[in-house]
């Protein structure tokens, strides 16, 4: 890779890992926030979940980078998001909060998929995942800034000295995207698509099979790991009587297998193969759904059985994107737009169907097991059956 493009994915991954933490500093400390604020701590949970479920959105935006280009796009993503927390600081309002955050939910559903697009761009397919994972690495690392920093600011300062961190880092992280990311290669009059809304957009990837194989695919998969996710702290205080010492644990083994399975896909997915490491980290994380109900007379098993879980969602997920990126070149942004749009609706579907599953069944963890093994399996098979390797370009 030549000098200028790693100074532009040094630039992203900066850029990326600043608008990461906007994404995680509230999970945390929804109490403080709350009490900051006068509201209870679940009015502060329901703005974080509204806000993730901006994702739906994404696909509305996809055409954005095909007429105005991919660097003025994420660069513009940067600067809304850097006057979003500025508003932040200089406004302590419950309903300023609100705006805020759901501005910080459409810059990333905009910024992300234009990366992952800008990558495939300029990234060899050869070498894609290994950067795209790099990329990722942000996303693990934004919470071991976000939640000393966050709580840090609130514990000497309020929340406006957070909004007054992120309004320095995003601006820094503008500056440098600025100046380092070089603008992705022009394609050639006869490689461009003439796409001018997203109803047309949407008509292009409709019109692929192997575009919408692929979005079933990510559908099944976020569903699946929702359906379980949304539903093992109860098991788990159902099973162990453990509830603040298990979770907590938990959730240092779920920071810890996000990074494994990213490193996984960084140092092998080149070589083994962007859909086989897909596929295997599916089929491990479908045979899990249905092991780990079968675990609940041992803790370490469970914990283990977990984090096995994760590593191998992380890694199915990251690895996907590189495939995914070559599905539509012409219209790379549009397509990674969509893809965003289906982990959303696959969220939001599994939160909801586990939710159902869990009260019709009694909390019947090895049933909820089972939709999710199986939904987990459908995923696999799609994968398998109907994604092509290296993508399938349209000519």
């Amino acid at each position: 890779m030549s000098k200028s493009v790693i100074r532009s994915i040094f630039a992203i991954f900066f850029a990326r890992l600043a608008i990461n933490v906007t994404r995680r500093f509230p999970y945390p400390f929804v109490s403080p926030i709350g009490a900051a604020f006068g509201v209870p701590a679940n009015s502060i949970q329901n703005i974080v979940a509204l806000s993730n479920g901006a994702g739906l959105f994404s696909p509305l935006f996809g055409t954005l980078s095909e007429r105005y280009g991919k660097k003025t796009v994420m660069l513009g993503a940067l600067v809304i998001m850097t006057a979003m927390s500025l508003l932040g600081a200089l406004f302590a309002d419950y309903g300023v909060f609100v705006l805020v955050m759901f501005g910080f939910s459409v810059g990333k559903i905009i910024y992300d998929p234009t990366f992952q697009a800008y990558l495939g761009d300029v990234i060899h397919f050869s070498r894609r995942a290994r950067v795209m994972g790099i990329a990722e690495l942000s996303w693990a690392l934004s919470l071991v800034i976000a939640a000393p920093v966050a709580g840090f600011l609130l514990d000497v300062s309020s929340l406006r000295a957070i909004f007054v961190f992120l309004t320095i880092l995003l601006g820094t992280s503008a500056i440098v995207f600025w100046l380092l990311v070089e603008p992705a290669p022009e394609k050639r009059p006869q490689d461009r698509l003439r796409i001018m809304n997203p109803l047309s957009a949407m008509r292009v990837v409709s019109a692929h099979p192997p575009a919408v194989f692929a979005l079933m695919f990510t559908v099944c998969l976020t569903a699946s790991h929702e359906i379980f996710y949304i539903n093992y702290g109860l098991w788990m205080e159902d099973s162990f009587g453990l509830v603040l010492t298990a979770l907590g644990a938990v959730t240092i083994v779920i920071a810890a297998a996000e990074v494994i399975g990213e490193f996984i896909v960084i140092t092998l997915a080149d070589r083994f193969g962007t859909k086989r490491t897909t596929m295997c980290g599916m089929l491990i994380a479908a045979v899990l759904f249905l092991i780990i109900p079968h675990l609940s007379f041992s803790l370490p098993a469970a914990m283990f059985g977990i984090f096995l879980i994760f590593i191998s969602i992380e890694a199915a997920i990251v690895s996907a994107l590189p495939l995914f990126s070559e599905i539509l070149p012409h219209a790379r942004a549009v397509m990674m737009s969509a893809n965003v749009g289906a982990h959303s609706l696959g969220r939001v579907a599994g939160g909801a169907l586990g939710a159902v599953i869990y009260k019709f069944s009694d909390g019947n963890f090895l049933f909820i097991g089972l939709v999710a093994g199986g939904l987990g399996i459908l995923a696999f098979l799609i994968m398998f059956r109907l994604v092509p390797e290296g993508g399938s370009s349209p000519s």
